[in-house]
């Protein structure tokens, strides 16, 4: 069974793009990777991973199902259904108090699937693919790029914000912003103009998805804050310094707003509408109104 196809590395297709298929997987402490055979032969695969979060401001652990794969011409059998159920019983074992998942808006199939498997829409994010090249060369602004972990007043600031969110990783500083070589970390990048100012996390994934950075010219960004009405315009600055850096495309997850989008419009090369489905297990509580983090590492 085929895992690591050969999609064009452009476009949204640079979400998926990895020559490591378990790349997701081994970002997170721990992970199962369940396979279905047939005569000797693998027809479906699925990955799990385990994480501590918090929802509602309490620590719980919260799996995460992701590279469900069915082999073509036995799709549509309820093999699909198997292979999550038996990942969602390996969570209840092990004590995960929810499950979840994204999905793109547009797969119907896959929607239909978990909704029968009791899971429910938590939230919408729209995951854009920016062209570097679109912002404007003569936007000016101070940029200065930060450790957040070496600068305490900038991570009780982001942090402060972030743990008001749900499946915040309960280590985040030592899941998410630790270098290389230990992680995928690049830094945040900061910049001020008159009437504005915007954050950017980077997360450069490229080595352990099995990518060459020489040839695949994109990063990921997060955590991302605009501020004031030139916010769009020091965001500008930031994407002229990852362009000076010779980046092409910025993959940025952010939650389905109007007036973000608005902003960032023009400088869209793509975009992927997700949902972040979920259900709780173990006797959970429904997760609350509220914002959802949106874990990179997704």
């Amino acid at each position: 069974m085929a895992l690591e196809g050969s999609a064009p590395q452009a476009g949204a297709a640079l979400l998926q793009a990895r020559r490591n298929f378990f790349a997701r997987t081994d970002a997170y402490p721990r992970s199962r990777v369940l396979v279905a055979e047939h005569e000797g032969r693998v027809i479906g695969v699925l990955c799990v991973a385990l994480t501590t979060v918090r929802v509602a401001g309490e620590p719980c652990s919260a799996g995460y199902i992701c590279n469900v794969r069915v082999e073509p011409g036995l799709q549509a059998r309820g093999l699909g259904p198997v292979l999550m159920r038996a990942a969602t019983q390996w969570l209840e074992e092990e004590g995960a108090s929810y499950v979840t998942g994204l999905i793109k808006t547009t797969n119907a199939p896959s929607m239909k699937m978990v909704t029968a498997l009791g899971w429910e829409t938590l939230a919408r994010f729209d995951y854009l693919v920016l062209d570097l090249q679109r912002f404007d060369a003569g936007w000016e602004a101070r940029v200065r790029k930060v450790n957040i972990l070496g600068d305490s007043a900038h991570a009780a600031w982001r942090f402060g914000g972030v743990f008001l969110h749900h499946f915040v990783p309960l280590a985040l500083d030592k899941e998410l912003f630790l270098p290389r070589p230990a992680g995928a970390y690049a830094g945040s990048l900061t910049a001020f103009c008159p009437g504005g100012t915007a954050w950017l996390s980077v997360w450069d994934d490229r080595p352990q998805r099995g990518l060459d950075p020489d040839r695949v010219l994109m990063v990921k960004g997060y955590d991302v804050t605009l501020k004031g009405p030139a916010g769009i315009r020091a965001f500008g600055a930031i994407a002229a310094a990852l362009r000076g850096a010779g980046l092409r495309n910025l993959l940025l997850p952010l939650p389905h707003d109007v007036h973000v989008r608005e902003a960032v419009d023009r400088f869209v090369e793509d975009v992927v509408e997700m949902n972040f489905v979920g259900r709780p297990l173990n006797g959970a509580q429904p997760v609350p109104p509220g914002p959802i983090y949106f874990d990179i590492r997704h």
